[in-house]
């Protein structure tokens, strides 16, 4: 799909991206390859960290950001909490306007 969208407003979409700090693009990067949305707690295993708290803020960032959403909850075999299951946007969707 061929846009209007002018070479400025490109370069500056995708400089915006490097600004992730290391472990926020670890966390996209595994939820990129992740076929199914994980729980944190699934994110946090899969990347070998032995505590939550070492993804759960970069995944609410990578959220707010757009890049990675929510897509339901699940109740936690560990914790027994109902938690958030998180899926990486599929990045054809939000590049699709910037392609030329």
């Amino acid at each position: 799909m061929k846009t209007n969208v002018h070479q400025h407003s490109i370069k500056a979409y995708h400089e915006e991206e490097v600004k992730l700090s290391k472990r926020a693009e670890m966390v996209l990067s595994h939820m990129k390859s992740c076929e199914h949305p994980q729980t944190d707690r699934q994110v946090m295993a899969s990347l070998g960290f032995s505590e939550p708290n070492a993804v759960r803020p970069r995944i609410t960032e990578l959220i707010k950001l757009k890049l990675v959403e929510e897509r339901g909850s699940v109740k936690c075999p560990i914790t027994e909490k109902t938690v958030r299951v998180v899926g990486c946007v599929c990045a054809e969707v939000q590049t699709e306007m910037f392609q030329s």
